[in-house]
């Protein structure tokens, strides 16, 4: 029997495997979107009658999704992985392992992206890989150039952002990121 702590796994990828976005569960549920998408990265626990919701527009039920959550998922193809953005300047996809508290992302930025003014911050920790081009990324007052196999490493709450300044090479690389639990 599957863990009930990990059932937002078994839910993404009944959804998924559906090919049914997170907005449509949302309009037909009710549910917000970031509450979806919260318990589908395990980090909220839902109700049971929001998981029955849930069940009717997928078509599946509780114990459906416990037998799903016990089949580990160790390949995730290409294919398969969720778009999270895929606007001109920037292409993300997340690759979830169903790992408590981590999951990892894929980002394409095509030459000149102009996002020096999107600044982000997360409640999580990141380890960022430049896997192809150069990427920048400006952090503490301060601008980092990396390079293809250079990595970075960026704390919780810390406000940053990223882009490409080249003129001909898309950028590409893979992150990390966890959620760290802070002691009381």
């Amino acid at each position: 029997m599957g863990n009930i702590e990990r059932i937002g796994s078994s839910l993404r990828s009944l959804r998924k495997s559906k090919k049914i976005t997170l907005q449509q569960i949302a309009q037909d549920t009710g549910l917000s979107t970031g509450y979806l998408s919260n318990i589908e990265r395990n980090m909220t626990s839902p109700t049971l009658a929001n998981i029955q919701k849930i069940c009717e527009v997928l078509n599946s039920s509780l114990g459906d999704l416990l037998e799903r959550n016990a089949e580990e998922t160790i390949v995730i193809r290409k294919d398969d992985r969720e778009v999270m953005i895929d606007e001109s300047n920037m292409h993300i996809e997340n690759i979830d392992f169903g790992i408590p508290n981590t999951s990892f992302l894929y980002v394409e930025m095509p030459p000149n992206t102009d996002a020096q003014n999107e600044w982000w911050t997360h409640e999580f920790d990141e380890v960022g890989m430049v896997l192809e081009g150069t990427m920048w990324i400006d952090m503490d007052g301060k601008t980092f150039e990396l390079h293809s196999g250079d990595s970075i490493y960026v704390k919780a709450h810390t406000r940053h952002n990223y882009y490409n300044n080249s003129t001909t090479e898309t950028t590409k690389s893979y992150w990390a990121r966890i959620w760290v639990q802070e002691e009381d």
